[in-house]
């Protein structure tokens, strides 16, 4: 038998001067994050964001929490979500 597909799910969103993009499996606990300044685009950073703790843990604490705050509305199924994206 064939397992069922893996659901993926991916968001972005803007906050605190940052674009942030992420996807994860709704079968996993990580969202795996792209994020950049708006006033420096092509410098994106990649962090694995898991509980609240970041691999690597070298975001600066205004980019956790743009990182943070937009994961717990997509989480809520709030807005400032653009479903369905890749890049």
């Amino acid at each position: 038998m064939v397992p069922a597909p893996i659901s993926f799910l991916s968001r972005r969103g803007d906050r605190c001067g940052y674009e942030v993009r992420a996807w994860r499996y709704m079968e996993d606990a990580a969202w795996h994050v792209k994020t950049e300044r708006k006033s420096r685009p092509l410098q994106a950073k990649a962090y694995v964001v898991r509980d609240g703790a970041f691999h690597p843990e070298t975001a600066s604490p205004a980019e956790k929490v743009a990182i943070l705050s937009l994961i717990a509305q997509w989480e809520a199924g709030l807005g400032d979500t653009q479903p369905n994206f890749m890049r």
